[in-house]
């Protein structure tokens, strides 16, 4: 009997040690998903955060624009570009309660049109969509400049991006406004973006069948890719990218990371795109472009075409810092030129 009650005693034991390993266990679990929750939410936050002051752009319009980074002005002067007869329409979306704010300067004519999409944090203000529009407005095209959701002077919720997955309506409102409203056939309208708009504008590409051109600057491949750099650089682990897709999802319905913009160059068919990408760019390694251009190759069928550039260069801006994110525009101002005359002019079929 006394061996039998030392086993039941050492059963009973062994059996209490377990249940507490399994509440240690499940309570370590649960800790470790909430601070991956948490951490994830804060990686959301940061890398989606909307910087309401369009990098101090907010003072720009065509008529007289200078270029800036972080707020600090260059030395590029821009003058000779600076264009005026725009004006200010607001565009509303039909199943959602915003305003969209956007430029327009419409040539004379039945002229082809092409619409032009900012980065992250900007706005319609900045030199990056002002200078290739007013580019544009000189080969004799007519333009539209829109912010998107959250970005200058459209409407704002969060101060939060999608990564392009809610804002590629905004594009695809400019895009009908432009066919629907003035009456511009599909094959002569064109649309541009830098960065995330980049971004944006494939996606609304793959959206769009009908979009005919599209001109990329800087454009990122894959917004999961873009966080665990991000994360890498900063001396995290890679795998938290994990925990910003959740918390997006968790937070605000929205997974950033949902669909890609190689969807738009999957989509190419017999279609037009071409893709600018700096090869010092630190903000979106150029392998984003190259990707983007690779994949465009592989898709193109018979009658379409994939042009893709990878300029060199650097802006200094204030007396410390550098940047090589959406600068070929200015360090190689007159082939950006032509190469933007070039590419709309055959593909849209206009010729100044």
């Amino acid at each position: 009997q006394n061996l039998k009650w030392e086993f039941f005693s050492k059963n009973q034991s062994m059996k209490l040690v377990n249940q507490r390993i399994l509440v240690w266990l499940l309570g370590f679990m649960l800790l470790f998903s909430a601070a991956w929750v948490f951490i994830g939410k804060y990686i959301y936050e940061t890398a989606a955060n909307v910087n309401g002051e369009c990098w101090g752009n907010l003072s720009n319009r065509p008529d007289r624009f200078h270029s800036r980074f972080w707020g600090i002005r260059t030395e590029h002067d821009l003058s000779e570009w600076w264009f005026g007869d725009y004006q200010e329409v607001e565009l509303t979306l039909e199943n959602e309660a915003l305003r969209i704010s956007a430029w327009v300067r419409e040539a004379e004519g039945n002229a082809p049109w092409i619409l032009f999409i900012h980065g992250l944090g900007s706005c319609k203000n900045n030199h990056a969509v002002l200078l290739p529009a007013a580019m544009m407005v000189r080969q004799g095209y007519s333009v539209m400049l829109l912010d998107m959701r959250e970005h200058g002077a459209s409407s704002r919720i969060n101060q939060l991006h999608t990564a392009g997955q809610e804002e590629l309506h905004d594009v695809l409102n400019g895009w009908r406004w432009i066919h629907e409203k003035k009456g511009i056939p599909a094959e002569e309208i064109g649309v541009y973006g830098v960065s995330l708009g980049a971004g944006t504008v494939a996606l609304a590409f793959a959206e769009e069948p009908r979009i005919h051109a599209a001109w990329l600057d800087s454009p990122f491949a894959d917004m999961e890719k873009i966080i665990r750099s991000e994360l890498q650089i900063a001396g995290f682990p890679a795998f938290l990218a994990g925990g910003a897709k959740f918390a997006g999802l968790l937070f605000s319905g929205i997974d950033i990371m949902g669909r890609t913009p190689l969807e738009g160059a999957e989509s190419i068919g017999n279609r037009h795109l071409f893709i600018a990408h700096g090869k010092q760019d630190e903000r979106i390694p150029v392998f984003h472009g190259e990707l983007m251009c690779e994949t465009a190759n592989a898709f193109m069928l018979e009658d379409g075409s994939v042009e893709c550039w990878y300029p060199s260069g650097q802006v200094t801006v204030g007396e410390d810092k550098t940047t090589g994110h959406a600068v070929a525009m200015l360090t190689e101002l007159e082939e950006w030129n032509h190469q933007m005359k070039e590419f709309f002019g055959r593909t849209l079929n206009h010729q100044n």
